[in-house]
């Protein structure tokens, strides 16, 4: 990784080895690891739904309406599993659209880099937002964020390219702005505001800070551009509303954005500076180059380009610390202009780390990155405490190997070398602790997927076409993902126990220890004699919880283990 120079392209081999080395590291796990409780299996339930109904514009987690976000993912969704299976899709086919926003960022955010400062910086550039942990967990989850910040992203760049090079006041409109209202449509339809939010933040600090004011607004040519956008978004929101009644709107405004401004939702709050705090961890490995991130923005900050990555990322941030709900991925669209800053540092490292203040604040990156190592190193051990189950040992020392290449990169980088052997070693470290976490620890830990453990079970019963599954004391959306559209996640044990009863032909209870009192208890107003057809343990990892499932058949249930 040496420097080029700022006019050097990207050429296919730099294209090869930058999309090649993120499929290395974001794969393993992806095709393996379990749906994920809550957010991943209900988004990869709803739109399962969608399949089975046939009903495309309405959004549905069994009978309860999810109007919490707009259908563009849950169509992408549909589209990625349809070959694969459609309704009876794996998770993994779910998950491609995820895996797909990632690269796509990626690919586009060292495109920018490689017109900013040459082909190395935006190869740089590339891998370090599609390496961030948080790409690493969000490219294989089947949910929003990842193809958020793809859009985002597109959005952002077509902004980038319209306003701060000169050009003409109104320029083509297709091209950058057709772009830019494009990616805002297609962005409204996957999450609703969030990017329309970041570029109007990156916009007003940037016209404030070059004093360009409303001049560059004529350059996104905002009349046809918004009936571009209303075109792509409008359909569907005035089909669901219709449909709804309203209820879309008051559910996904009044709940899902503005309920979590003044105060936290769903439990997810967070001190002040949350966001700032967790950078180490979300951007690592590139957190030991926000130092010289730092510095680059600093030193060139009379610079439009850097002007604009700085209007992109410090205001997101800011209003992000600043709404009461916080979670780690909130700021993810803000990562590529931070990526960029990192690459555009890391280009003339050398020179920015010369100076006490470049120095300091280089050595604190390495350390924050080194401690940020150390943690995900420890993952293995951590998790399989948490579970109560054997620590991998294997994996463990295998984790610890990659652990210290990326700490001899770290080295490296303290002592001047930037680019020649100490970045590749920091990145073939990271990917090998991902697929040492990702492929090799998580996978084998049973206990952290207590509803594949069941699904394993109930798949051994034969005897019905279909079977039918109750849960009480264990309602997780994963076990309707596994087991289906019907499964019933009763409220206590005496309504499991009653709808056991009312059809227990081809019924199956699983029974948390919490409510097996009740349960059994219900089962003795009835004549209903029922036998164990397993044990599952495990952790309930949405609630911290431990767990004990039993699964209960009727004992004339047509059911019966292979």
């Amino acid at each position: 990784m040496r420097p080029s120079p700022a006019d050097d392209p990207m050429t296919p081999r730099h294209w090869f080895m930058l999309i090649g080395t993120l499929l290395v590291a974001l794969l393993p796990g992806f095709f393996t690891l379990p749906p994920t409780d809550r957010d991943e299996a209900r988004y990869s339930q709803a739109s399962i739904q969608m399949m089975e109904t046939g009903d495309y514009v309405d959004i549905r987690f069994q009978d309860q309406p999810r109007w919490v976000k707009p259908a563009g993912i849950y169509w992408m969704q549909v589209a990625t599993a349809t070959p694969f299976g459609g309704p009876d899709a794996p998770i993994w086919a779910f998950r491609l659209p995820s895996l797909l926003g990632v690269l796509a960022a990626a690919a586009m955010t060292a495109w920018l880099g490689a017109r900013m400062g040459g082909a190395m910086t935006g190869i740089i550039a590339g891998l370090l937002l599609g390496l961030t942990l948080m790409a690493a967990v969000e490219a294989r989850t089947a949910k929003t964020d990842a193809m958020l910040l793809a859009a985002g992203t597109a959005a952002q760049i077509a902004l980038f390219r319209l306003i701060v090079p000169a050009g003409p006041v109104r320029p083509r409109f297709w091209g950058w702005p057709a772009l830019f209202w494009a990616a805002t449509g297609a962005a409204l339809m996957i999450k609703g505001p969030i990017v329309s939010l970041v570029t109007l933040f990156t916009l007003l600090t940037f016209a404030l800070w070059t004093k360009d004011g409303w001049r560059v607004v004529p350059k996104l040519r905002p009349l046809p551009g918004l009936a571009l956008a209303v075109a792509i978004a409008a359909p569907w929101l005035v089909a669901i509303n219709v449909q709804t009644d309203g209820g879309f709107f008051m559910e996904s405004v009044g709940h899902a954005l503005l309920g979590k401004v003044a105060e936290s939702d769903d439990s997810h709050a967070g001190p002040p500076g949350y966001h700032t705090l967790l950078l180490a961890l979300t951007f690592w490995p590139g957190t030991a180059l926000l130092g010289l991130a730092g510095v680059a923005a600093w030193q060139n900050r009379d610079d439009r380009a850097h002007q604009f990555l700085i209007s992109w990322f410090v205001p997101t941030l800011l209003l992000f610390e600043l709404i009461a709900t916080k979670l780690p991925h909130y700021i993810f669209p803000a990562f590529p202009a931070l990526a960029l800053l990192a690459a555009l540092g890391a280009r003339d490292g050398v020179a920015y780390a010369a100076g006490r203040a470049g120095r300091i604040l280089h050595s604190a990156a390495l350390i924050l990155a080194l401690l940020a190592t150390g943690v995900i190193a420890s993952l293995p051990v951590i998790i399989a405490k948490m579970v109560g189950t054997d620590i991998l040992l294997g994996f463990t020392g295998l984790a610890l190997v990659f652990a210290v290449i990326v700490a001899g990169g770290l080295v490296a980088m303290r002592r001047g070398d930037m680019g020649g052997r100490a970045l590749p070693a920091v990145i073939l470290g990271a990917i090998g602790l991902y697929g040492t976490v990702f492929g090799g620890v998580l996978p084998r830990l049973d206990p952290l997927w207590p509803s594949a453990q069941v699904a394993k079970i109930v798949n051994s019963l034969e005897g019905c076409p279909t079977r039918r599954a109750i849960t009480a004391g264990y309602r997780e959306p994963s076990t309707v993902f596994h087991l289906g559209t019907e499964t019933l996640l009763a409220n206590t044990g005496e309504q499991a126990a009653a709808a056991l009863v009312a059809a227990p032909e081809c019924s199956l209870a699983i029974i948390d220890i919490t409510e097996q009192v009740g349960f059994f208890t219900a089962l003795a107003d009835s004549d209903l004699a029922v036998e164990k057809v397993g044990t599952v343990t495990g952790l309930n990892m949405a609630k911290g919880d431990q767990l004990l499932l039993e699964i209960y058949i009727s004992a004339d249930s047509a059911l019966a283990q292979r």
